[in-house]
């Protein structure tokens, strides 16, 4: 693969990432206009659950498909994916019993319907779904498929929404049953797609596999969920120290990175599979690290160079189309150094995955992570510059960490 085709690939993904972004914030707009803020504080908190139960309804195994996908066979690739599949299940069935079990006092612990938990148990499994099949386009390099199911997802689940929001008035639950709806429908084709393809092959599973599967997964729910305490808890302390109108702007902020951060990461979806083709190809060791220590080279100049042209394009047109939000670009302008950062960081992360070095990672993210709670506490109260300083350079630490190890295996 040229770097041409790598751009062609990759633009055609952020072009997709865009498109559903966009259909996310409009979404937004509705949901401001049709749903109370009372409403939003349980639409928020059920979404958030969703997340929670994300990490651990198939053990973090999904990524592993890639994985097996280019060190195995086909056939034992279908045996890793169904067994990533039965996983999944038997973690459902589990929550399933929990549940039925517990789910009064959970019910009231949460502060949500006993009914609208098992909704979003319900939608946290069939994500798995529709991230196993738009993996597999994305692996196989079958970039309109794997934009006609994505995006589509997206335009079903923004009309069951407005047929659900608008039309019957249902408020926040309209939202969460557009959300079921959409995920059993995309789900459903995703099941018709694996029989089309023979995707599941219940043939030779053997309890090494489960382990060795799980041994990779397992380690990166605290990965996981190290990301989502940190932002969650830099939000509090933000809130703590600072006025709502700076918690906005600073939002705002982490909002317009996300630009760069979703470039980086649709290059990514297409680098990475190269990364996995390259390792497992019978090269020499040496000129595999020459190849791909040239083509990251180059990867790492065009994330510089779409770095540059988003903040130049937000320095000139958010005063002009968001005035209101202008306060926000000089906190944007030293958050896209942790955007470029982070781009790095996908780089870096694909060796580590091929070669199953999930604990590092999980012991270098959920240790920094602290780090940063620790920074942010300290630093916050005196200004929000400081925060954003410190996503820089806790995401440069990362980075820097994961690069020397990543050194090391390869």
């Amino acid at each position: 693969m040229n770097i041409s085709k790598t751009i062609y690939n990759a633009s055609l993904f952020s072009i997709f990432s865009f498109f559903n972004q966009g259909i996310s914030f409009f979404l937004l707009i509705i949901l401001a206009k049709y749903i109370l803020p009372d409403d939003y504080g349980e639409l928020s908190l059920f979404n958030t659950i969703v997340t929670f139960l994300g990490y651990f309804i198939a053990m973090s195994t999904t990524g592993y498909e890639s994985v097996s996908y280019f060190k195995k066979s086909y056939e034992e690739f279908r045996s890793d994916f169904t067994a990533i599949h039965i996983i999944a299940c038997c973690v459902f069935v589990v929550f399933i019993v929990i549940l039925i079990v517990f789910g009064n006092r959970m019910s009231s612990l949460l502060s949500l319907p006993l009914n609208f938990l098992y909704i979003a148990l319900t939608i946290s499994f069939l994500s798995v779904f529709i991230t196993m099949l738009l993996s597999y386009f994305r692996v196989r390099q079958e970039v309109i498929k794997y934009g006609a199911i994505s995006c589509g997802s997206a335009v079903v689940n923004l009309g069951l929404t407005l047929f659900f929001v608008i039309s019957l008035s249902y408020s926040w639950q309209g939202r969460v049953y557009s959300h079921l709806f959409s995920n059993v429908a995309i789900s459903l084709l995703a099941v018709l797609m694996y029989k089309k393809c023979h995707l599941l092959s219940f043939n030779n599973l053997s309890k090494s596999q489960f382990v060795s599967i799980l041994g990779w997964g397992v380690p990166l729910i605290p990965h996981m969920g190290a990301i989502w305490i940190r932002q969650g808890l830099d939000r509090y302390i933000i809130d703590n120290f600072h006025s709502i109108a700076e918690v906005g702007l600073f939002s705002f902020a982490l909002n317009l990175v996300n630009i760069i951060i979703i470039l980086g990461s649709s290059f990514n979806n297409v680098f990475s599979v190269e990364i996995y083709q390259t390792l497992s190809s019978n090269l020499k060791s040496e000129v595999k690290k020459l190849y791909l220590a040239s083509k990251s080279k180059k990867i790492a100049i065009v994330f510089a160079g779409a770095t540059l042209l988003v903040v130049l394009g937000c320095f000139f047109f958010i005063p002009v189309f968001l005035p209101a939000y202008k306060d926000a670009i000089p906190y944007f302008c030293i958050l896209s150094l942790y955007g470029f950062v982070q781009c790095l960081y996908f780089l870096v992360v694909n060796y580590l995955f091929y070669y199953k070095k999930n604990k590092e990672i999980m012991y270098t993210t959920f240790g920094t992570s602290i780090l940063h709670l620790a920074l942010s506490l300290f630093l916050t109260r005196y200004s929000l510059y400081f925060t954003c300083i410190i996503y820089v350079v806790i995401q440069i630490l990362i980075v820097s960490i994961l690069y020397i190890r990543s050194k090391k295996v390869f």
